[in-house]
């Protein structure tokens, strides 16, 4: 090989070299420029998926019709025996529900129970559905709105244990109570934190979630001030008030998923 062959060979050599070595730099300081901005504008955002996932619970009805006044009239009657009483709407048809288990098998074994009873009992699966959103969420953002959208879910679970305890006289009115008021500060807890994570980003969807919470502040109170009736004594009240709080879960649940 001639010198100057040689020459235009190591100069071949340095200019791709040079050039790999550019792409590599340049990449680098994009990569450092991209997160030197990142941290500089945008400190603790980062895109995230708030998801809660769908659930069944399975009630007892204990009457159906398609008129709206025979269902009140039946709700009347199974208020009285410490059943809920709710009334519930589904393809036209009004459903007169006594209770609600988050266990199938529970709802069958109450749904034997009450065969022979005068009623018809039956049940009847809600299915409160799945929320997912996307969104340029902080760490304390994306907490708020999570405890936020479980809140639902939770005082149910709290309200059905509460149940339970009073109709085997484990608790007494008075024990329950006791313990609303817990649950009712809890509530106001987690609906103070989300109107302040939230002030600023007060979407159609924010918003929903702000009213929906504001009604089961509203229902919470409402138990914790009730005084029992023959027609409708305390743990009919109860009853009533956790599948109240299922029924707002799943009219926000449809709210907000047809906003996305």
């Amino acid at each position: 090989m001639t010198k100057k062959q040689k020459k235009t060979s190591s100069g071949k050599l340095f200019a791709l070299l040079v050039c790999a070595v550019s792409i590599a730099l340049t990449i680098t300081l994009a990569d450092l420029f991209s997160t030197a901005l990142t941290a500089g504008n945008f400190t603790g955002l980062f895109s995230s998926s708030s998801k809660i996932s769908a659930y069944n619970v399975y009630a007892i009805s204990m009457f159906q019709s398609s008129l709206l006044s025979s269902a009140e009239e039946s709700s009347s009657q199974v208020k009285s025996q410490s059943g809920a009483g709710y009334i519930y709407s589904d393809a036209s048809v009004y459903y007169v529900l006594a209770s609600a288990y988050e266990q199938e098998n529970d709802a069958e074994l109450v749904k034997e129970n009450l065969e022979g009873s005068g009623y018809t009992p039956s049940i009847i699966t809600i299915t409160i559905p799945e929320i997912s959103v996307t969104s340029n969420l902080t760490a304390s953002e994306k907490s708020a709105i999570n405890s936020a959208l479980n809140v639902f879910k939770t005082t149910y679970q709290s309200l059905y244990d509460l149940s339970v305890s009073l109709d085997t006289s484990i608790k007494t009115e008075t024990d329950c109570k006791v313990e609303l008021s817990d649950i009712l500060s809890n509530v106001n807890k987690i609906k103070t934190t989300f109107e302040a994570s939230f002030n600023s980003k007060l979407t159609s969807a924010i918003l929903s979630v702000k009213l929906k919470i504001d009604s089961l502040c509203n229902n919470l109170t409402e138990l914790s001030n009730y005084t029992s009736t023959t027609s409708v004594p305390f743990n009919s009240k109860l009853k009533y008030s956790y599948i109240e709080a299922l029924n707002l879960n799943k009219e926000l649940c449809k709210e907000i998923n047809n906003e996305i």
